[in-house]
């Protein structure tokens, strides 16, 4: 045997035992490292509480984006008594059942919209902790810290959308298929299929995640499988990951039944002015539609009651039981049934042409290269030695970050927020590999022998390699020559000293102590970028992470409006033009203004055209529609152009759409390339302005009258 990279490394938590059932095939090796439980539990205590701080503080500081107002306001309307119709467009119910509660526990505001996310995000830095026996004691740390300063974890868990639910239920997920595979304990069956119902009423991406886990597990049960169905072997003598996987399948496979639109398009019609998109056209679509989706629940039954029986009636009474609260809105709207059945699915399967975002396959590596560089490194190097010579649960770690990426990447729409996702599993190996790889050091060795020399040679050797490769040409004389030999020097000299220090201490030693240090020095560049992205430009898309962002001018002008209101006794006309979608996010922030009308004053089709002048106090009109008003708008004061939307300026900047294996290796060779880039990863500089989408704000002669009484 040789010296491993990560010889030694824990899969089990000291003083936890095996349950006598579980197979040996899944047991895991002792664990070389021990933690008093007190002080591990005060180690994740504090994490969580840093998380809960980082999340909580300004929660409602930010605007408010483009969909967290549509969240926001549907969640309002089921709180005020209005009902919850689904639609997929907007994602499952989950989202607004949450915040209409936590609206009816701290009342409407920005903060409190946000406020479920936020606690998500901080129940995420929790989690590994019930994963410790697969990770390690220091993985299993080192994947909550991960999780804790994530920067895209940490930005989207401070808003409201669905990702950072998504992110808690698949990890919740993987935790209980494992403790179920090492304990075959039922409830962990039960809890399998309530996250199950929980993701799939939250965002369609829980396909994706299914699929991710519930193939592997057809990976590890094929063998069983194949028994079976020769009639060879008996349910009840299956490995626990056949059982699973029969489980998960007989669940989920009704809500897969539109998938059937992927070869006969009217049963997912993607045209909206021929009806609601994801839902069949026509009668006969119909039919085929109802035929599939009781099909399929029949064959749910039959494999699932011949496999389980009582544990299959109770996991699908608590899936099937959930499922049926969020979608029905508590049974207010029995439509759900049939939207969730077959729209949640048929929607996206006739969006995907549409690819929202217009990203370009490698989209994740551009903007994890920017935010989340510390997980896509480890995780490689992770994925690459689990594959080789790891367990079926590392390996479950590499699979799950290369299907994950895989999938997301083919996906037509690409988000910056599903890189909460996409960047989940990453995080979760690289915590596994860098816990390992702490665990291997022999420390007492390297300590005596000095092979700790190796974690600041580290710092040094990225400060001057750096410094030498942007080392500017056009900079000459005697003065140039002596500083680019001197970093030339440094940087030999560096170099030198780790071949000394392996000589002396051993390769796998040295390498293990100085992957720890990037690790280190990585994380502090990685909080720094959470800490930017969020708190210094949370709506000002300086950041690639921020997209396109409603300007804090909106809640400005709604303090001033609100300002307007209650001078004139509680009552204020306003006339949104809502022009390319310009109701939002003002339908949150005017949510308890009456008088507020949302006409399309533009020439586009079915919209006024301001064929007649507005009649509001205050005007709130989109540019592109000002040479409409010219003669229309007698009356009224033209007091600001604002920024309604404004975007990230990607072409100017940083434009990597269009790439080829030709270009891409030109731009590693360019030192204008690499100092473009590194001006922007480290100090945001971007060229150009950013992009915007303006509206002008008109006060009519009462609101004047109001301004300057």
């Amino acid at each position: 045997m040789g010296d491993p990279l990560l010889a030694g490394a824990s899969q089990e938590t000291i003083g936890e035992e095996p349950k006598s059932e579980e197979p040996k095939a899944v047991q895991a090796a002792p664990c070389a490292f021990v933690l008093p439980s007190r002080v591990e539990l005060a180690l994740y205590a504090g994490l969580v509480l840093i998380a809960l701080v980082m999340h909580l503080w300004g929660l409602g500081s930010r605007a408010m984006h483009h969909d967290e107002s549509l969240h926001a306001v549907y969640g309002w309307y089921l709180y005020e008594g209005r009902g919850y119709v689904h639609d997929p467009m907007m994602h499952g119910p989950f989202q607004f059942h949450g915040i209409a509660f936590m609206y009816f526990l701290f009342g409407d505001s920005e903060y409190t919209a946000r406020l479920l996310p936020a606690l998500f995000g901080t129940v995420l830095v929790a989690l590994p902790y019930f994963l410790r026996s697969r990770l390690g004691t220091l993985g299993a740390l080192f994947t909550a810290g991960l999780l804790a300063f994530s920067p895209a974890i940490l930005y989207f868990s401070r808003f409201a959308r669905e990702d950072i639910y998504m992110a808690v239920w698949a990890l919740g997920l993987v935790i209980a298929v494992w403790k179920y595979l090492d304990t075959q304990q039922h409830r962990y069956l039960y809890l399998t299929a309530a996250l199950l119902a929980l993701a799939f009423a939250t965002k369609e991406t829980a396909y994706l995640t299914t699929f991710v886990v519930g193939s592997y597990l057809f990976i590890l049960a094929t063998p069983d499988l194949v028994a079976w169905a020769r009639g060879r072997l008996k349910p009840a003598q299956a490995d626990p990951a056949a059982r699973l996987f029969i489980l998960m399948l007989a669940l989920t496979i009704p809500l897969a039944a539109s998938a059937v639109a992927l070869v006969n398009s009217s049963l997912a019609n993607p045209d909206f002015t021929q009806g609601r998109v994801g839902l069949p056209s026509g009668l006969a679509a119909g039919v085929v539609a109802a035929t599939t989706v009781l099909a399929l629940f029949w064959a749910a039954f039959l494999l699932g009651h011949s496999w389980w029986r009582g544990a299959w009636w109770r996991s699908a009474a608590l899936f099937w039981g959930i499922w049926l609260v969020l979608f029905t809105a508590l049974f207010t709207n029995w439509g759900g049934v049939v939207t969730g059945l077959w729209q949640s699915l048929g929607y996206w399967i006739a969006q995907q042409d549409v690819a929202r975002g217009g990203q370009p396959w490698y989209y994740y590596f551009v903007i994890g290269f920017v935010y989340e560089f510390l997980p896509l490194l480890f995780a490689a190097i992770g994925g690459v030695y689990y594959a080789v010579k790891g367990d079926r649960f590392t390996r479950f770690l590499a699979y799950w970050v290369l299907l994950t990426l895989l999938l997301f990447s083919v996906a037509g729409e690409k988000m910056p927020w599903l890189l909460v996702q996409v960047m989940l599993p990453m995080i979760v190996l690289a915590g596994k590999f860098l816990g390992d790889a702490a665990q291997a050091v022999p420390w007492r060795m390297v300590m005596a022998r000095g092979g700790w020399m190796a974690a600041p040679l580290v710092p040094l050797f990225i400060l001057f390699a750096v410094r030498l490769a942007l080392f500017p040409r056009s900079v000459g004389g005697a003065n140039a020559l002596l500083a680019l030999g001197l970093l030339s020097v440094a940087v030999a000299g560096i170099l030198t000293a780790f071949g000394l220090l392996a000589s002396r201490v051993g390769v796998g030693p040295v390498l293990r102590v100085a992957a720890l240090s990037l690790a280190g020095v990585l994380f502090l560049f990685t909080v720094r970028a959470g800490w930017i992205a969020t708190y210094r430009h949370g709506d000002t898309p300086v950041d690639m992470m921020v997209y396109t962002q409603t300007s804090p001018s909106i809640p400005r002008i709604a303090k001033e409006l609100d300002e307007l209101r209650r001078r004139n006794g509680g009552s204020l006309s306003i006339t949104v033009d809502s022009t390319d979608g310009y109701s939002w996010p003002w339908a949150w922030y005017l949510r308890n203004t009456e008088g507020v009308s949302y006409p399309c004053l533009s020439a586009d089709p079915g919209c006024t055209s301001m064929k007649t002048p507005p009649d509001g106090d205050v005007v709130l009109l989109a540019s592109r529609n000002e040479p409409l008003a010219v003669g229309k708008m007698d009356g009224y004061t033209r007091v600001e152009q604002y920024p309604h939307r404004w975007w990230f300026p990607e072409f100017s900047t940083m434009n990597y759409r269009g790439v080829t294996p030709a270009s891409f290796l030109g731009g590693l060779t360019s030192r204008d390339s690499w100092r473009t880039l590194w001006d922007y990863w480290l100090y945001r500089k971007i060229k150009g302005e950013l992009g915007s989408s303006d509206a002008v704000v008109y006060y009519g002669t009462e609101a004047i009258r109001l301004v300057r009484p």
